[in-house]
């Protein structure tokens, strides 16, 4: 018997298999970097509960196009950290300003391929993965995670630079989500040092002493809960680091109370600052947000003004718009060269500073700094890009690829409640 076939010809050729392949427009680009971590090994990258402290890395690079088929021309790759949920290069002062500018390591790819190369890796917190950034095609790729111990307080808030002119107002964690989980020594705690309305403060009491850049400010946008008192101990917190006129801050915060059971803390005493530090920026950035006493005559918050004097005018608007007024030993008023205090309104309890001008006042309070540095612009009043070695600055210095002159420090401290303040 023959059999005749119902189908039609073209079907019959679709069934059999027999298809024209058309060439993918992006075939032989490269569409993605294949990394594959061999040191540290594969049981040796550490887990959330048991991080590792490894100090380079060996890897394989391999570029593919989007058939996964292996790309065999030269081409040059950016080696980046991704941690804290930002890319990462070199450690840059003011963190994520930069850090496309600056990568780790530029890696060139013979035949688009490259076999154990190490590198050194910077400092990195918590899951860590090693980035890839292709420039022309933007292909990218990455590695498994490392597991690295969250940071410390400390190792927030102290500078990666303590003689860096920016060193006040910078950091490579700006723009990062951090967890601290722990504090620097078993002999510390993580305690609530200030408590604001719409904010508080850990200190890591591992010091025994505020002076160690360890007490960092968590903008709560709100009023903490009540359970929130000076002397709470926590397990962890965690929050998005940002630089607000230079102070460190963590927004968004989140945390974890240790047991109910668990009593109050006892908090490091005040530290006593005079006059004569506000001359010595790092010192006072050791002990940014941390607890401190200053004892000195109290300026006339709104002192009068009739012939439109600016510098009078400017103390006038210090105390109008953000109820601060200067204390100084020598009797200038500036605040730039003594601690201007700042009120949570115009009287704090009945202290009512328009009522003590003239008077010792002994005030304590959480220290904070405001410093920042000026922008150079152009003719037009927009910034100016610069490169150190190909676009200098005609004026000021090229900070984060911008042009900045006019770097400022003052300096505020924040008394809590009523017994904060002490008429001499």
């Amino acid at each position: 018997m023959i059999i005749k076939s119902l189908l039609a010809p073209s079907l019959a050729v679709l069934l059999c298999g027999c298809v024209d392949k058309h060439k993918s427009g992006t075939e032989g680009q490269v569409s993605s970097l294949i990394m594959n971590l061999t040191a540290p090994a594969a049981d040796a990258l550490g887990t959330p509960m048991v991080p590792v402290d490894v100090k380079q890395a060996t890897f394989d690079i391999q570029a593919v196009d989007d058939q996964d088929q292996p790309i065999t021309s030269d081409l040059d790759v950016q080696l980046f950290l991704s941690f804290g949920g930002v890319k990462t290069g070199t450690t840059s002062m003011c963190g994520s300003d930069s850090p496309d500018k600056d990568p780790i390591e530029t890696i060139h790819l013979p035949g688009g391929q490259v076999l154990n190369h190490t590198v050194a890796l910077p400092v990195a917190f918590g899951a860590t993965s090693l980035w890839l950034d292709e420039l022309t095609s933007h292909a990218t790729g990455a590695s498994n995670n490392i597991y690295f111990r969250n940071p410390f307080v400390t190792d927030v808030q102290t500078p990666p630079d303590l003689t860096a002119a920016n060193a006040t107002f910078c950091t490579p964690f700006n723009g990062k989500f951090i967890i601290v989980d722990q504090p620097a020594m078993s002999t510390g705690k993580l305690v609530v040092s200030s408590v604001f309305g719409d904010a508080f403060v850990i200190t890591d009491t591992s010091f025994g002493k505020y002076d160690a850049f360890n007490s960092i400010y968590l903008y709560a946008f709100g009023k903490p809960p009540p359970e929130i008192v000076p002397g709470k101990v926590l397990t962890s917190f965690s929050g998005n680091v940002s630089k607000f006129v230079g102070f460190t801050e963590l927004n968004f915060p989140l945390f974890s109370e240790a047991d109910v059971s668990i009593p109050l803390e006892p908090l490091p005493p005040p530290v006593v600052v005079t006059q004569s530090d506000i001359a010595t920026p790092i010192h006072l950035l050791s002990l940014d947000a941390g607890v401190v006493v200053f004892t000195a005559v109290q300026c006339d918050p709104f002192p009068p003004n009739p012939t439109s004097d600016a510098t009078i005018q400017q103390t006038r608007d210090q105390w109008t718009k953000f109820n601060e007024y200067v204390m100084s030993t020598d009797g200038t008023c500036d605040s730039f060269t003594s601690f201007a205090i700042q009120l949570p309104g115009k009287l704090l309890g009945t202290f009512d500073p328009l009522m003590n001008v003239g008077k010792t006042i002994a005030v304590t309070g959480m220290l904070r700094n405001n410093s920042g540095q000026n922008l150079v612009l152009d003719a037009n009043k927009m910034p100016i890009d610069c490169d150190p070695v190909n676009t200098p600055c005609v004026t000021g210095t090229c900070i984060e690829a911008q042009c900045k002159k006019g770097a400022f420090n003052f300096w505020t401290i924040n008394p809590r409640t009523p017994t904060d303040v002490s008429v001499q």
